[in-house]
């Protein structure tokens, strides 16, 4: 995944640049179908807050934003959100009903057989007065 990380009003430092990784690719554990990160860290008035944004299949973005007294705490909030969206994400697209299907069928017993005479359509009754029967 391509990973991008930006500062605003700040030089991001190869330890926040790390950190940072490690929180996208931790992300990429829940999609590993994710096609690009962006981490983009801003400063305003001792207030550092961190984005992250991904960008999963079919042009879908998901974007976690948090603030904190430091850095480091910022990435940590943002890549919690991001998670809980990710997991609501792939719910979404996944089949649910696949599983409650298969639990109402049971393969193990045995077919009913039919023990009622079948309905006769209105062919089958011409069928057998041309017959004679």
């Amino acid at each position: 995944m391509k990973t991008i990380i930006t500062g605003r009003h700040e030089d991001v430092t190869e330890e926040m640049r790390q950190y940072a990784l490690e929180k996208v690719e931790k992300l990429a554990k829940f999609w590993d179908r994710a096609t690009s990160a962006r981490v983009t860290m801003d400063v305003d008035n001792m207030d550092h807050r961190c984005e992250i944004t991904i960008e999963v299949n079919r042009g879908q973005t998901l974007v976690g934003k948090a603030s904190a007294a430091d850095m480091f705490s910022a990435c940590d909030f943002a890549e919690q959100k991001l998670a809980v969206q990710l997991r609501k994400y792939k719910e979404r697209i996944t089949d649910h009903h696949r599983g409650e299907r298969r639990q109402e069928v049971d393969l193990t017993a045995p077919a009913p057989e039919p023990n009622e005479p079948k309905e006769q359509t209105y062919e089958d009754v011409i069928e057998e007065m041309r017959e004679g029967e």
